[in-house]
């Protein structure tokens, strides 16, 4: 049987790859956390951050920029694969809208600011 992580577990990949300075590291985190074809959608971004690839790259200009970490900051609830996470981008608080694959895995995420 291969390994399911929980959303939880998925989220906390997520926030790591947000986080840290390491390209390869944050590579293999949005690897781990996301799908292939995932779709980002940031406040601010005219369109879409689209694949893994781009994600990680829009992360890594995220930290450069600005070295705010990204946290999950309370419960996570949802059902049907769609989950809000309450989150904290430095000290700006939001929500994001996360809809997940059968694996837990990320294919689809919003982030609200505020």
């Amino acid at each position: 049987m291969a390994y399911r992580p929980t959303l939880d577990e998925t989220m906390a990949r997520f926030a790591e790859a947000w986080s840290t300075p390491d390209a390869d590291a944050r590579w293999s985190l949005v690897h781990a956390a996301a799908t292939a074809d995932v779709v980002y959608y940031e406040p601010g971004q005219g369109r879409p951050i689209e694949g893994q690839a781009a994600l990680a790259a829009f992360l890594g200009l995220e930290w450069e920029q600005h070295g705010r970490p990204f946290r999950v900051v309370g419960s996570i609830e949802g059902h049907h694969h769609r989950f809000l996470v309450p989150i904290a981008l430095g000290e700006e608080r939001g929500l994001m809208v996360v809809r997940a694959d059968r694996d837990n895995r990320i294919v689809e995420a919003i982030r609200f600011a505020g």
